[in-house]
């Protein structure tokens, strides 16, 4: 006879972790997480971990919030002293060319104060104490959020399972989904490689993967995956781990860049990447092209980076959805079955405080944040969430 599990949860990601902790936190029930390789080894092991609330639809910024609470009192929260997210609250600032993008920019920060967010403009002088070594001349408005910054993608997902664990969470480690088993467009459990599982509710929050079980089921989900690639990139100073997360709307693909570990920057893109099919596939070559584009861009923003070397890439997966931002909920005539994906590169910064809103939903609860802008069931009503950025990763 297969177990039986109350709620069963797919993915042990950053999501899937946040959602086992708050399902044992708040309801007592009998959960298990399934993960087919190691706790965190999935798209958060390839996140540039950046932590902020600026968004331009506001529930977005209303999630981030609540992540942003948990991420700074990340022990306090799980209450465990000895765990940690690594987080450093070294402050984010946000740039705008001379165009309109200032004027909604600063628009922009008005609605993110009403929904919570501590993030405010500030003038060119203001944003060189911050970070002293950047050049402006260029731009015309700045943001500022002095709350956030950037944490440990592992630390963070650990910490969130190992919480989980100890109020009794069960964790199956090595076991892969091939289906989910359904009586009609209910849900019932899963078949594994190594035996099925039998539960009233199915959680999966495998991102990138998610076409890979409901396909299958004849769920239209409109996600599509793409190929991006992160850099660290050394300059002629040694840049320190406290200076602020960076983001430059003047530049085309909406470049970022944060500080790492041995005095190095960590670059990457807001922009689509490259479209692939399999998020098992993935080819790990950094283009030439690619590296001197980014090597001339933050070149133009930081003069000790005029002939900055590359000392570390990886390649890491979006999954992606018509609006940019995640679904999240049950599939319309669907039981038994909540789906989160689609997070375009917001994963990590979103995934504490969606792994609460979606516990709470399966459990009955009326979520902290209302998740119904997200329901799955939305690209096909045509009632997209687009901001004032428009659709992208900054929404």
């Amino acid at each position: 006879m297969a177990e039986h599990f109350d709620i069963l949860i797919i993915g042990g990601g950053v999501v899937g972790a946040s959602i086992a902790y708050h399902l044992a936190a708040l309801g007592g029930k009998k959960i298990c997480l399934i993960e087919r390789e190691q706790i965190g080894s999935g798209g958060t092991a390839r996140s540039c971990a950046i932590v902020r609330t600026h968004y331009s639809v506001p529930s977005n910024t209303a999630l981030t919030v609540k992540s942003l609470e948990m991420f700074s009192d990340f022990a306090g929260y799980l209450d465990d002293p000895e765990l940690t997210a690594g987080f450093v609250r070294s402050g984010y600032l946000i740039l705008a060319g001379k165009d309109k993008t200032s004027d909604m920019l600063v628009d922009n920060m008005r609605i993110q104060e009403s929904v919570g967010a501590e993030t405010f403009p500030v003038t060119h002088e203001e944003a060189l104490r911050h970070h002293p070594h950047l050049k402006l001349e260029d731009i015309g408005a700045v943001g500022y959020e002095p709350r956030s910054g950037y944490a440990d993608p592992h630390l963070t997902t650990s910490g969130f399972a190992q919480a989980a664990r100890r109020r009794g969470v069960t964790f199956k480690i090595g076991y892969r989904v091939s289906k989910i088993l359904c009586e009609g467009q209910r849900a019932i459990g899963v078949e594994t490689n190594r035996a099925p599982i039998h539960a009233d509710c199915i959680i999966s929050a495998i991102g990138p993967w998610t076409r890979e079980l409901t396909d299958p089921l004849g769920i239209e989900t409109h996600l599509d995956i793409s190929r991006h690639t992160v850099l660290t990139l050394r300059g002629d100073v040694d840049y320190s781990p406290n200076l602020p997360v960076i983001k430059d709307l003047s530049t085309q693909n909406k470049m970022y860049f944060r500080p790492a570990s041995g005095g190095v920057v960590l670059v990457g893109t807001g922009d689509y990447g490259d479209p692939i099919t399999d998020a098992d596939d993935v080819n790990e070559t950094v283009d030439d092209d690619f590296v001197l584009t980014q090597g001339g861009q933050i070149a133009q923003r930081i003069v000790e980076f005029d002939s900055a070397k590359i000392t570390d890439s990886w390649v890491g997966v979006y999954d992606i959805t018509p609006d940019w931002n995640p679904a999240l909920g049950a599939p319309k005539g669907w039981q038994g079955l909540i789906l989160a994906y689609g997070f375009s590169g917001h994963g990590f910064k979103m995934g504490p405080a969606v792994g609460k809103m979606l516990a709470q939903s399966a459990l009955g609860q009326n979520p902290d944040v209302d998740i119904t802008p997200y329901r799955p069931s939305r690209f096909d009503e045509s009632d997209l969430l687009v901001g004032t950025y428009g659709i992208g990763s900054i929404a």
